[in-house]
């Protein structure tokens, strides 16, 4: 993935992950879809942050959002079904073969937010046009995470998302 611009921040709490994922939501805008992808370890933050983006987009509340782990992936939608979420936690799976198998590739092709949890399983079948968040442990309150963009598309979208983050005062990179 070509780098074209990354933001770091600071997260306090299961709360400011869930902001995060609303503000995201909110700098995808106008757009309606984007290929988000999630790394980080067993509690990192990962489906918190989906929570938050759900929300934001208005397709589910937090608490209708739940790990994908053994489903592989769920769809969210709002009433009209003008905006989709695919939640997709790729652990379990084998690869391309399950990307075609789920219709993984027609979301991924456009006309949804698809966040993808370990996408590491699944790199082979994604465009470099992603919008790439690592979470990382800083200790029991805190996370750190890095977002970094692979395209255009993607570039734009971290952009809207750090000019709202000065707007709000919280630092950038």
């Amino acid at each position: 993935m070509t780098i074209s611009a990354t933001v770091e921040e600071r997260l306090e709490g299961p709360d400011a992950t869930r902001d995060l994922g609303r503000r995201l939501a909110c700098a995808l805008a106008p757009a309606t879809e984007g290929v988000v992808t999630l790394s980080g370890h067993l509690g990192a933050g990962k489906t918190t942050l989906v929570k938050g983006l759900a929300e934001g987009l208005g397709v589910a509340t937090a608490d209708e959002v739940t790990s994908p782990t053994f489903l592989r992936l769920v769809r969210y939608e709002n009433a009209d079904r003008r905006v989709q979420l695919v939640h997709v936690d790729a652990y379990r799976m084998r690869g391309e073969e399950d990307v075609f198998e789920l219709g993984l590739d027609e979301d991924l092709a456009g006309g949804a937010v698809v966040a993808v949890e370990w996408p590491e399983m699944i790199e082979a079948a994604l465009s470099t046009d992603i919008l790439d968040v690592t979470l990382d442990h800083g200790d029991e309150t805190h996370r750190t995470v890095h977002i970094a963009a692979g395209g255009p598309t993607s570039s734009a979208w971290l952009a809207r998302l750090a000019s709202a983050a000065v707007v709000e005062g919280r630092p950038t990179s």
